[in-house]
């Protein structure tokens, strides 16, 4: 009987200790891109480690719209005049900043891969987000990636 109750506990704690876990995505960082593994999802908590296999650092910037919810055909807009004024750091009325100017380092540059100084944790209500990188006179959409976070499972609205 006491090895059951043991091993049930156990099971127990196992269960509910890794029961929240967020998913680990690898967004690829490069001098002229930024690609993140997905378009939309469902839930908005996730832990990115920021890929970059040049050799210097890339500063990005990650945003939220402002409109309510998530934009009709997010995926169609184009977002380079928007983008190109929060990069000037004027017309901000828009957007969210989540992470401005986040320094993405080089994965060459990292000592330690179990304190990588690229990873990020977000829990992100529902809504239309954008990755850009910062440098860049012009503006494509090869610079920025557009997703949509379609609930608010992601968060605790209690």
């Amino acid at each position: 009987m006491k090895k059951l109750l043991i091993s049930f506990s156990m099971v127990l704690i196992f269960s509910l200790a890794c029961s929240d876990e967020a998913e680990i995505i690898e967004p690829l960082v490069s001098e002229d891109s930024i690609v993140f593994p997905f378009v939309s999802r469902d839930n908005g908590k996730f832990i990115s480690i920021f890929r970059n296999y040049s050799e210097n650092s890339i500063p990005i910037t990650f945003v939220m719209s402002k409109y309510r919810g998530v934009m009709k055909d997010s995926q169609k807009y184009d977002f380079c005049p928007d983008l190109l004024n929060i990069r000037n750091g004027i017309s901000l009325e828009k957007w969210v900043i989540i992470n401005l100017n986040l320094s993405i380092q080089p994965e060459d540059s990292v000592l330690n891969k179990n304190d990588h100084p690229n990873l990020v944790s977000y829990t992100l209500p529902i809504g239309t987000y954008v990755a850009l990188l910062m440098d860049g006179e012009d503006c494509n959409n090869d610079q920025y990636h557009i997703f949509d976070i379609k609930t608010n499972d992601g968060i605790n609205l209690d």
